[in-house]
């Protein structure tokens, strides 16, 4: 009577960055650099500079939030994580987000979270999507106020070599601006405020 060899189970699959076509950007025999992006309502991807205004942004998972990303130069753009964070200067309380992102190459040697002009969707998966209002964490109102921008760029840990990362800090300054979400992002965003507290919006949301 012949009998049947129990299947062995595979072998473990290697942990292994996603595929995403693009060689290293810059030198990576260098340290890692970049630059400060960011996308306000009209989905366009811009340079952010120490001192700068940041819109508040309506998103698509609701609240209010800024968009932030990065252009950056030698690294491998493949599956780099992404950190942002937002800290009040006064109680040192932060909001961050992180998520894993492909670089896209901008053909000098550098590659940006985004593309110059992309939807809003594209947007949330793309950028650090810092989480700001409704405000339940500022002692202040989070718009028209300074707070300090950290970003952290963190390249994918490969073949077991040490990951390297950069991050850097900067000064920005929130603003309602979104055009005709003004008064609901100042009700959301003011300090104190309450989980489902009535916003008053005859005057009109400007």
């Amino acid at each position: 009577m012949s009998s049947c060899a129990s299947p062995s189970a595979p072998p473990p699959v290697p942990d292994a960055a996603p595929v995403c076509g693009v060689g290293v950007l810059g030198d990576r025999t260098r340290d890692i650099d970049f630059e400060f992006r960011v996308v306000g309502a009209d989905a366009i991807d811009k340079s952010l500079k120490d001192g700068d205004d940041v819109q508040l942004v309506f998103p698509p998972q609701g609240g209010r939030v800024i968009f932030v990303g990065v252009r950056a130069t030698n690294i491998d753009p493949c599956a780099v994580q992404l950190s942002g964070a937002i800290r009040d200067i006064s109680t040192k309380q932060v909001r961050v987000d992180a998520r894993t992102i492909n670089l896209n190459p901008d053909g000098t040697g550098w590659g940006t979270s985004g593309t110059p002009s992309q939807s809003l969707i594209a947007a949330v998966s793309n950028y650090s999507n810092i989480p700001l209002c409704p405000n339940q964490w500022s002692a202040t109102n989070v718009f028209d106020t300074q707070y300090e921008l950290e970003v952290t760029l963190k390249e994918h840990n490969s073949n077991g070599a040490k990951a390297r990362a950069l991050t850097k800090t900067i000064h920005v300054t929130p603003r309602c601006s979104e055009p005709g979400l003004g008064a609901e992002c100042r009700c959301i965003c003011h300090a104190n405020y309450q989980l489902g507290e009535v916003c008053n919006l005859d005057a009109g949301d400007q």
